[in-house]
């Protein structure tokens, strides 16, 4: 039987019961400097890293149209897993809207962890979230001496996707405190 994941602990799921998954937080630093933070590449993956991993590369063409890949390599998986889409709306230092999927290592590279061997359980883990193309917006409100960050992710057809996000957003933007 495979360990429970952080994000399947039954508070988080609870909150993944929503359809929309929404988190705030407050930054005090200026606006401009908080959405720098979410458009510089060289900052963007100093925060937006797996909570065991590391994010070696993030490639951001921050305009309408304009695509983004981040690298991410979670420990205890083979190669590297991606998110990927496209930004759909760029309103500095306002807004983001933009498409959020993700790409995973082949299956059989997976396979030879240890603890993904069940192929049922791998299966049921791994297929909705190789075919989430949801959208997230973010909303930077300027609050003087402080930014609050907005984070609105839709379009996460499960409970558990939802509850996924949710852990993977609060784990980010922890990190992005540390970095502004």
């Amino acid at each position: 039987m495979a360990s429970v994941r952080p994000w399947e602990d039954s508070a988080l799921q609870a909150e993944g019961v929503d359809a929309v998954v929404q988190i705030t937080r407050r930054f005090p630093v200026p606006r401009e400097e908080v959405f720098s933070a979410w458009t510089e590449p060289e900052l963007f993956r100093q925060w937006f890293t797996p909570p065991d991993g590391i994010s070696p590369s993030a490639e951001l063409d921050v305009r309408p149209g304009g695509m983004y890949r981040i690298t991410m390599k979670p420990r205890g998986l083979p190669g590297p897993t991606y998110v990927v889409g496209t930004y759909l709306e760029v309103l500095p230092p306002e807004r983001l809207v933009y498409t959020f999927g993700w790409e995973l290592p082949p299956r059989e590279d997976l396979w030879r962890y240890e603890d993904l061997r069940d192929l049922e359980d791998l299966d049921r883990r791994l297929e909705d979230v190789e075919n989430v193309n949801s959208r997230v917006t973010v909303q930077f409100h300027d609050l003087g001496d402080s930014t609050e960050v907005s984070v609105t992710h839709e379009r996460l057809a499960t409970q558990n996707l939802r509850a996924f996000h949710l852990w993977g957003w609060q784990n980010s933007l922890d990190k992005l405190a540390d970095v502004l």
